[in-house]
């Protein structure tokens, strides 16, 4: 497991596809978190590009799924796995359910109550009504496979890549949720109670949380388990 990192968004996620080709030199499975040090609207492979705002810059991750904002509200990991890694054995999805229950087991031992695992197929339709397309731009606004909830809330999105290497399985815990920015670049309203409503930040939802560090050790014996 990689100590924490602190840079911007942009080379944040350029060192985790780095990362990623890297696993065909050394195929050792690693962790490796990190946390913006200013905002970014990331988009996910494949979403349609956006006009930055004044207030964010725009960039796109190697991986697909919804816009996350990144900032110092999410702390995100990459889980890098060479190729035949046990964690990454049956179909494409099944690594979620895998990466996401070791989170769920290691928000519960740390007493974390009300935690859930998504288990069924992802919510998100790209090609329904306007408010359906709304809600599937924004990652925490619906689920996928294997995330985490806390109290019915989405606390961890996962996405992932693969190449011939390996894989790589990004995850973001929500520290903080605040949807606005989010909203307002995708045309909707900076006070959607439905998006506001649907996922929650850890720190928001249980009094003395426990710190990063603390986290980070308990997700890695778990995903080593």
């Amino acid at each position: 497991m990689l100590p924490l990192v602190v840079d911007e968004p942009a080379a944040l996620l350029g060192q985790g596809v780095a990362a990623l080709d890297a696993l065909a030199d050394d195929p050792t499975p690693t962790l490796r978190w990190y946390r913006a040090s200013s905002p970014a609207l990331v988009l996910g492979r494949g979403q349609a590009p956006i006009v930055a705002t004044p207030a964010l810059t725009v960039v796109t991750r190697s991986t697909g799924g919804g816009a996350v904002l990144m900032d110092s509200g999410l702390l995100s990991l990459d889980v890098l796995l060479p190729s035949g890694h046990p964690l990454l054995r049956g179909d494409v999805g099944a690594v979620f359910a895998r990466v996401g229950q070791a989170w769920g087991q290691a928000l519960t031992d740390l007493g974390i109550p009300d935690v859930t695992v998504h288990r069924a197929a992802a919510t998100a339709q790209r090609r329904g009504t306007p408010r359906q397309q709304l809600l599937a731009a924004i990652c925490y606004a619906t689920l996928g496979r294997g995330e985490v909830l806390c109290r019915g809330r989405k606390l961890v999105g996962l996405a992932q890549r693969r190449r011939r290497p390996g894989a790589l399985v990004q995850c973001g815990l929500l520290r903080r949720w605040e949807p606005g920015l989010l909203l307002a670049a995708f045309g909707g309203d900076a006070d959607d109670a439905e998006v506001i409503g649907h996922a929650a930040g850890l720190d928001e939802l249980i009094d003395d949380a426990p710190h990063d560090e603390t986290i980070m050790s308990a997700v890695r014996r778990r995903l080593a388990g």
